[in-house]
């Protein structure tokens, strides 16, 4: 079957403006979505990385401009994102899709249950130092399954105690770099469709831009986070029933 455009231009503005209001990449949701509109999945990772990157890019731009950005905590999430998703992306080649695409499923499963969850703060005193090691996981992470890594940075961070108006904009600027080094090592493996570049960037930029703004003034973190929960859910279900 063929892929339509406009169903998948409309899905990235969608989720990319969803995710954008948590702060996070929408990769993580992108792929299996793209996998239901026809989209293989060796084109699915690194469009749905594209697309992350793109809606991060903007929504940092927003934050920037606005000064909201720890620029501290930001470099220590994202420095290691820039070694490590490379790396992920590297290592999925060396196990059947079927495989990854189970482990996605999984992964899903559990950014469902860390957003729908609370969990206790402050666990340990100076919660940012971890940060260098949260950004080494959510880099591998984001690279071997195409999902950008804020569904694994946000909820580690807040479980260190970190503010959640800190995690927001500091993640969003990791997840950036961490899906734009993934993307370009799917593309040197060959794994990039340019067309569906040209379907994803512009709706994911404006959405990502816009879900800044709002997310901001407006919206409540942890009613983005149960929302959230609810679609990892469902998409989990529905990608486990593929691949099993």
């Amino acid at each position: 079957m063929q892929v339509n455009p406009v169903e998948v231009a409309v899905s990235v503005f969608v989720i990319s403006f969803l995710f954008s209001l948590g702060g996070l990449g929408s990769a993580a949701a992108l792929v299996p979505i793209l996998l239901f509109l026809n989209v293989p999945f060796e084109s699915a990772r690194p469009t749905g990385l594209f697309a992350g990157f793109m809606s991060t890019s903007s929504a940092t731009l927003h934050n920037i401009r606005g000064k909201h950005i720890d620029y501290k905590l930001a470099l220590k999430l994202a420095i290691p994102c820039f070694f490590f998703a490379p790396v992920g992306a590297y290592s999925s080649t060396f196990l059947p899709t079927k495989v990854v695409g189970l482990a996605l499923s999984y992964f899903l499963f559990f950014a469902g249950f860390s957003s729908l969850l609370k969990f206790k703060t402050n666990l340990i005193s100076n919660g940012e130092a971890f940060a260098p090691l949260v950004g080494v996981v959510a880099g591998f992470i984001s690279g071997f399954l195409g999902v950008g890594g804020g569904v694994v940075m946000s909820p580690l961070l807040t479980l260190l105690g970190v503010e959640p108006k800190k995690v927001v904009s500091a993640t969003a600027f990791a997840v950036a770099i961490s899906s734009l080094t993934a993307f370009l090592a799917y593309w040197k493996l060959g794994f990039v469709d340019p067309k569906l570049l040209i379907y994803t960037g512009l709706p994911a930029m404006f959405a990502g831009y816009l879900g800044a703004r709002v997310s901001l003034v407006h919206m409540n973190p942890a009613w983005v986070r149960k929302v959230l929960g609810v679609l990892f859910f469902i998409l989990g279900f529905k990608l486990f029933s593929m691949f099993r």
